[in-house]
């Protein structure tokens, strides 16, 4: 039991005030001898108790009534509104704090976060002056993200007991000591959290607790992005009504303010090897609601020395950095993203890591952004010449290397047909594309090889030439649509003559095969002639469901190249061949660039970009026949240019060896080893000793960035029918939010009310009322 105005509880001493008054009248009593109301001394005397007792109620009505008056005044509240009938009940006070990534916004040096760690101490501390035990649950987002994942991945059941920093800590002497221990390990993590997993864990607790006065606390920053689609927010918030539980918003964040930050860093698609130049583009995104002007963006470049197993420890890999640009960028607008590219180059082959820098700001952790680019040797493509003359093959390997000395990355196999009557699909994948070129048929298993390669990744292109038998293609490759085959061939075909001698014979689509022609208005793809063609059959129509779609026509509205998805591969079909027999783009310059782009394009499924957000589990599965069971992952550390190892043996499954780091529970919580953002590495060691390095670059959540907030009205009328209070946290600190509890005032104003009215009819029966004469009675 409290009182809000603690000043008032002295006017207590004002219940006596009746009692006094009562004495000083009765000391003015005097004995006076009057022998004819002797009687009435007796009739005193025979109902003394009974008016003694009127006058003691009496008494005591008006102390209780001072007493009331000042309770009202000074704002009677406890705990429960039946403690004043039952008794004590415990209050168990639920924290939950965000420590997302936008926590770390600074004003004036000090973070949302610092915020709401203060919120804490202040709750803490309010609490320690309420009557009745108090209790202290506290759970960070961080604890509980993705929890339900994790349970599925270990099989097992994480409670919510595990999950929270501080659960159902009595607040005593002590307790300070603990909050303080407990609040230095809170910092800003990199990942990008809902609050929606942590509020069912408290709910989780409340359902454990028994006869416990609920109080839930949410100190957050709560962005418009979280609060978007709030359905299940507000299922959770209901279901903590539900179980009696009182519900405050803490707003910790002091403003929307500007914010910067790297959206996307990714390698063009295009060949990579080494030896041979690449872009890279960098976007970058002003979440704030001012225009951003002269943005600096750093470029930083890292290739890393060659692991070896009898070399030195995973984290002590040596690496050189450099700066190899700074981009600028003029002016970006409220809420525009702008993309800039900047071209790397690396001698060696290996996995190189690409580093953006934004200038400081209110928040660090989306200032900075990594990729990793894979540089092989080379990319392999098979070239399979169906001719006698093979003109095909030699026309494309002059396309992927136009000069002598050239470096394009790409080496060109070329290969009879009958290699791939007996090539497994294990071989085909060491190859990034394969090339058909005009091949009359396919024997053997080939046609289920080829298919299995391209499901799995790999790229292929058929030029249908003059050798093509078209009932084999249509029967084995295209079936009826279920085949890898984009289209069903027909007959050979001759291009019309163009009668104004202006439209040119090749009608390009938007594609990324032909963009750069459309892009740059190329004179050069003008003067490409066509004689003759091969059609598809006329019944044949795509299908939206069929992933196929035609991405070149000839002047005449006739298909010339068209493209299939095919399982996580592609497939391009060119109705007319690629040495000049039936058109002359052989000997155009832009076929050098068609090969090169058809190139970039059917590889890309096989380039092993794998970008990821900081803490996505990193999972191996490696062939036990090949590797080791030991293996090593090099994680990187909060300080800049630090790493430290995590050594494993990984488990066996069959023929397989699964390891892995940031899935799963870790000492009954969840995993934290993947939550910093930066370049992870995992070492698998061959059975010959030989490094299999795996990098991958960790990224935060963009959107985590955009600062945009909810105004205390509109997250309240979001969560309707929620009944919760809403706080903003520097007031809070200022004592200026409701403390806990159930306000008495009313409950004693009805109290007051019904003592008065009892007070007068009291008084007026214990009171001398005289005698009224009748009027007409006669006098004695």
């Amino acid at each position: 039991m409290q009182f809000v105005h603690t000043a008032l509880i002295g006017g207590f001493l004002l219940a006596i005030l009746p009692l006094l008054i009562h004495l000083i009248n009765m000391m003015r009593h005097k004995r006076v001898q009057w022998a004819a109301m002797e009687f009435l001394l007796q009739s005193y005397k025979k109902h003394r108790t009974w008016v003694w007792l009127k006058q003691l109620l009496l008494l005591l009505s008006r102390m209780t009534i001072i007493a009331l008056i000042v309770a009202m005044l000074a704002q009677l509240k406890t705990q429960d509104q039946w403690l004043a009938i039952f008794g004590g009940k415990v209050t168990h006070h639920y924290i939950v704090v965000d420590d997302s990534y936008s926590m770390s916004d600074r004003v004036a040096g000090a973070s949302a976060l610092d915020l709401a760690r203060q919120v804490t101490r202040s709750i803490v501390t309010r609490a320690g002056q309420q009557d009745g035990q108090q209790k202290l649950t506290l759970i960070r987002f961080s604890q509980v993200k993705s929890a339900n994942e994790a349970d599925a991945e270990a099989e097992t059941k994480t409670s919510a007991t595990s999950q929270a920093d501080l659960n159902a800590e009595v607040l005593n002497a002590a307790f300070d000591e603990t909050l303080e221990q407990k609040q230095r390990l809170f910092e800003p993590t990199a990942l990008s959290l809902s609050p929606l997993e942590s509020l069912q864990a408290i709910k989780q607790l409340m359902g454990q607790g028994r006869d416990e006065t609920s109080i839930v606390y949410l100190l957050s920053d709560f962005r418009e992005k979280d609060w978007e689609s709030p359905k299940d927010l507000r299922q959770a918030f209901l279901d903590i009504q539900q179980l009696g539980g009182e519900i405050h918003l803490v707003d910790c964040a002091r403003s929307s303010t500007a914010n910067l930050g790297i959206v996307d860093i990714s390698p063009a698609d295009e060949t990579r090897a080494a030896g041979v130049p690449l872009f890279v583009f960098i976007s970058v995104r002003n979440h704030g609601t001012k225009p951003a002007s002269k943005v600096q963006v750093k470029v930083r470049s890292t290739t890393y020395e060659e692991a070896s197993a009898s070399g030195p420890s995973p984290e002590q890999l040596g690496s050189t950095t450099e700066e190899i640009a700074t981009l600028l960028i003029d002016d970006i607008g409220p809420g525009e993203t702008i993309t800039r590219r900047v071209q790397v180059f690396y001698e060696k082959p290996g996995k190189h890591v690409v580093e953006a820098i934004l200038p400081e700001d209110p928040i660090e952790a989306d200032n900075r952004c990594w990729c990793v680019v894979n540089f092989p040797d080379g990319e392999k493509t098979l070239i399979v010449d169906g001719t006698t003359e093979q003109l095909n093959a030699y026309y494309l390997e002059v396309g992927f290397r136009p000069l002598q000395k050239s470096n394009t990355g790409i080496r060109p196999d070329i290969q009879p047909v009958s290699f791939l009557r007996d090539a497994t699909p294990q071989t085909l994948n060491a190859y990034s594309t394969i090339y058909l070129l005009d091949v009359p048929r396919l024997d053997g298993r080939a046609v289920e090889s080829l298919e299995a390669y391209v499901r799995g990744g790999g790229g292929v292109a058929i030029f249908a030439g003059p050798d093509v038998l078209t009932d084999f293609y249509n029967r084995s490759l295209y079936r009826d649509g279920q085949g890898m085959l984009p289209a069903p061939l027909g007959d050979e075909a001759v291009l019309g003559e163009d009668i104004d001698g202006q439209t040119p014979d090749l009608d390009l689509e938007k594609h990324p095969i032909f963009n750069f022609f459309l892009d740059e208005a190329n004179p050069l793809i003008r003067g490409v002639t066509v004689y003759r063609f091969r059609r598809l059959l006329a019944s044949w129509k795509p299908s939206p469901q069929s992933g196929t779609e035609v991405i070149a026509r000839l002047r005449d509205r006739s298909p010339l190249f068209v493209e299939k998805q095919f399982g996580e591969g592609k497939v391009v079909l060119a109705l007319t061949t690629a040495a000049p027999k039936w058109n002359d783009w052989a000997k155009n310059p832009s076929f050098v660039v068609l090969a090169l782009k058809l190139q970039s394009h059917l590889a890309n499924p096989r380039r092993l970009d794998d970008p990821r957000l900081v803490g996505t589990p990193l999972d191996l599965q490696l062939p036990a026949s090949q590797y080791r069971t030991d293996l090593s992952f090099v994680l990187p550390g909060k300080k800049e240019d630090t790493r430290f190892k995590v050594a494993q043996i990984a488990q066996k499954d069959g023929d397989q060896l699964d390891s892995g780091i940031g899935g799963g529970v870790l000492d009954g919580r969840r995993n934290t080893q993947t939550d910093l953002a930066g370049v992870y590495e995992a070492w698998p060691i061959s059975l010959k000793g030989d490094v299999d390095l795996r990098r991958w670059a960790l990224n935060v959540e963009p959107e985590e960035g955009n600062l945009a907030r909810l105004s205390g009205d509109a997250l309240l009328k979001t969560i309707e029918p929620v009944r919760a209070s809403h706080h903003i946290a520097e007031q809070y600190q200022q004592g200026e939010a409701v403390a806990s509890g159930y306000n008495l005032s009313l409950f004693v104003m009805g109290l007051l009310v019904s003592l008065l009215i009892g007070e007068q009819a009291l008084a007026y029966s214990t009171s001398f009322h005289p005698f009224q004469r009748i009027a007409g009675a006669s006098r004695l």
